[in-house]
């Protein structure tokens, strides 16, 4: 009997170990380790799928596998990479990365790979550039390469990247390999790490790492004995904090309170007056007690020791004594005049090769980017080499191959560029409008705005790129589009739509400065009299510039456009996200910079369901570490910066009960015959209208409830041809038309709904 139990024990056993393997392979890959040291990750690769496409005259074959991404580096062939993220065991640190290849296919030869286009800067004047390709970093077999290391909440991340595919550019040949096992061998590490020992935190890590049975290792780690919760904090100045307008920072801390939230306000002055957060205090980056601490400082200490660094040394305190999950950033940074820079931005450094800016060269590089992920990325000191250059890769770090960002974020980050008591009480209001809007009819809406662009082939639209946002958003929501690829539009028809049929979401492609985006100038934001408040997130350049850096000018005094539509009006937009310097757009291809973070900003939303707006933002950036030093990556990571409240959630749309008549007049939908738009008599034998000479098609929309139509969109033969927004509905019907013909009445609903009516037609008409 006991030897019977003990084979149906070991059969059980072996039964379990079959299932995991299983699950492994189909999952793509499994994890075996025996200890804390060593880990190994086997991953299984489909064959890929090669694909002929046609850029410029010229064919090319695209190589894709499942869902991985491709890389799109200039002028580099793209192929799909397989990002790793491998938790580190605490205590220990990388000593090397292998990589065991098995199971080469031969996919074939003869193919021209798809090569990385140009990208170009969403500016007016940007000038197409020439493409050529060059292989010449490409290596036969380039199996893996290692990204970076960055902790997260106490966890250190290794960020490895996988090349299943090899191409040989003077064959043509694709080889791909079934199996790839990634082995990471660790060494014991005197740099220990401090976790706070939340559940949120555990979650955070199990869901972004490959190997999250290794959290286990953590359990040991420094815990903070945290005394206070503050969840929430707001960060300003003595002044604003004790602002007099309508609504004060305090009311919004209250209304944190209000959900459950532990929130406070503190003020810079306290904060830099305070040797706690100084550059040897207790969080500074020269105390190697502080559990961010990353490298001694020997020189410069002034650069580590100044208002930004103390605020983020300060964020360092909160975040791990006090729990904070959220800091909003409540002054402005303006560079001129000096007292309105009441919360310093930090200018991060990207080193791109390939962007066409101020030289008109595809050599620029540009530093000083403003960028807030200095204030939510904790670890480290962002200056490795402690020179003028703040976030360098580790290529043009100066003293040792280090990357000097972290770019995990431990606090989630928004800014209210206030520096006056009225632009505190427009921000408040707004956000806590929108805060309370749950049953609002216009959340069911997102509009979707593209302009023209003017760059080669499939990129000369903002539409093409917005049409791969539009299956992002959920079904429940009424998404409509605002393209001049269907036809001019202006600030006026904008301006018209925002005020009387108000958008829940917003998101723009299209070019602009410092001072105008949407094709609007900073002045006609004072045009808007919505009192609905809208997202807004746009890739367009420089309206973004919270330091007030203007192109041609240098630091000037009159806002960016991000700010007005914030801040400086009650109206417009509640919260908005755009670019700080020049939006990274591209050529003949949807592949861009901008783009991509754009679209992992509405997965974040609707995919991964993280519909905190500075969560949001962070998941966008985070989402493209695994290719941060492909030119543009790194620059548009910095500067996406979150005007508004990190905290606060996009909403669920709230379900539209509208419903719309739509009735044809002229003609009637009956047989009856046509001249110059006039009835002359019924036709009995014929059951649709004829039309001889030109006509004007009329038709009548009602809703219930009243007063829910915007506008009637006329189409024919299934192509948009008139929109009109006023009583009578018309088009005007006087091109060269003969035949049978089809006209579609599309009714536009105020928040997004979409109703239609066709009629035939036969016609014969010679013009005007």
């Amino acid at each position: 009997m006991k030897n019977l139990n003990k084979i149906l024990i070991l059969g059980v056993v072996i039964l379990f170990l079959f299932s995991a393997v299983a699950t492994g392979i189909n999952s793509g890959y499994n994890i075996e380790f025996e200890n804390y040291e060593d880990i190994t990750l086997n991953f299984i690769f489909s064959k890929p799928k090669i694909e002929k496409i046609e850029v410029n005259n010229e064919a090319y074959d695209r190589v894709t596998i499942n869902r991985l991404p491709n890389s799109g580096d200039l002028n580099q062939p793209c192929l799909p990479v397989k990002s790793v993220k491998v938790l580190i065991p605490y205590g220990r640190e990388l000593d090397f990365v292998n990589v065991v290849a098995k199971e080469k296919s031969l996919v074939g030869s003869g193919y021209n790979v798809e090569v990385g286009h140009n990208i170009i800067p969403l500016e007016i004047n940007a000038a197409p550039q020439d493409t050529q390709k060059k292989y010449n970093n490409v290596l036969p077999e380039k199996l893996y390469s290692t990204v970076s290391t960055h902790t997260l909440r106490g966890y250190t991340v290794l960020f490895v990247n996988i090349y299943p595919v090899q191409y040989l550019e003077d064959t043509g040949e694709i080889a791909y390999y079934k199996h790839i096992t990634l082995e990471v061998k660790t060494k014991e590490s005197s740099s220990n790490t401090l976790v706070r020992g939340l559940q949120k935190d555990k979650d955070i890590i199990t869901k972004l790492v490959d190997n999250p049975s290794h959290i286990a290792s953590y359990n040991n780690a420094p815990v903070p004995t945290s005394r206070d919760t503050v969840e929430y904090v707001v960060i300003t100045n003595e002044e604003l904090k004790n602002a007099t307008g309508d609504y004060t920072f305090q009311d919004l801390v209250q209304s944190k309170i209000d959900k459950g939230m532990s929130a406070d306000i503190f003020t810079v002055e306290d904060i830099v007056g305070n040797d706690t957060y100084s550059v040897n205090g207790t969080w500074g980056d020269n105390n190697p007690s502080n559990p961010f601490y990353e490298s001694e400082i020997t020189t410069n200490f002034s650069r580590f020791n100044d208002t930004q660094a103390k605020i983020r040394n300060f964020i360092r305190y909160a975040y791990t004594e006090l729990g904070t999950d959220y800091v909003l950033l409540g002054g402005d940074a303006d560079v001129h005049p000096d007292g309105e820079n009441i919360i310093p931005l930090r200018g991060l450094y990207a080193c791109e090769e390939g962007l066409p800016l101020e030289s008109g060269t595809l050599d620029f590089e540009e530093d000083d980017i403003p960028s807030d992920v200095y204030y939510a990325c904790l670890d480290g000191n962002y200056n490795y080499d402690m020179d003028e250059r703040w976030g360098e890769n580790a290529t043009n770090n100066n003293i040792s191959n280090v990357e000097e960002a972290d770019l995990l974020a431990e606090i989630y980050v928004g800014r209210a560029c206030v520096d006056a008591d009225d632009e505190v009480s427009n921000f408040v209001m707004k956000t806590l409008a929108y805060e309370n809007s749950d049953e609002e009819p216009y959340l069911v809406k997102a509009l979707m705005v593209g302009e023209y662009l003017g760059f080669p082939g499939v990129s000369a639209y903002g539409g093409n790129y917005k049409d791969l946002i539009i299956p992002l958003i959920p079904d429940d929501f009424n998404v409509d589009t605002l393209y001049e690829r269907e036809g001019h539009w202006g600030k006026y028809d904008l301006i018209n739509i925002l005020n009387t049929a108000t958008p829940h979401l917003l998101n723009h492609l299209g070019h602009g400065k410092e001072d105008g985006a949407l094709q609007m100038e900073n002045s006609d934001i004072y045009s808007l009299t919505n009192d609905k408040y809208f997202f807004l997130y746009s890739q367009t350049c420089l309206a973004g510039s919270f330091d007030n850096w203007h192109h041609w000018y240098g630091y000037i005094e009159e806002d960016c456009f991000a700010e007005h539509l914030t801040v400086e009006t009650p109206h417009g937009a509640f919260a908005v996200i755009m670019n700080a310097r020049y939006g990274l757009g591209s050529e003949n291809t949807l592949y861009s910079p901008s783009q991509v973070l754009d679209e992992s900003f509405f997965t974040a939303l609707f995919t991964e369901n993280l519909r905190e707006l500075g969560r949001a933002n962070h998941y966008s950036k985070e989402d493209h570490i695994w290719h941060i030093n492909e030119n543009g990556i790194r620059w548009v990571y910095y500067e996406t910066n979150l005007f508004g409240d990190p905290e606060v959630s996009i909403k669920d749309p709230s379900p539209s009960n509208v419903v719309f008549n739509i009735t044809f007049t002229c003609p009637e939908n009956s047989g009856s015959l046509y001249i110059l738009g006039k009835k002359i008599f019924p036709l009995f034998l014929i059951k649709i209208p004829i039309l001889i000479g030109r006509t004007t098609m009329q038709v009548e929309a009602i809703s219930d409830p009243e007063g829910q139509v915007y506008s009637v969109e006329f189409y024919l033969d299934n192509k948009s041809q008139h929109i009109d927004s006023e009583v009578p509905y018309e088009y005007n019907l006087n091109t060269f038309l003969t035949g049978r013909h089809t006209v579609t009445a599309e009714v536009h609903g105020i928040y997004g709904e979409k109703e239609s009516e066709s009629i035939d037609i036969i016609t014969f008409i010679l013009g005007k």
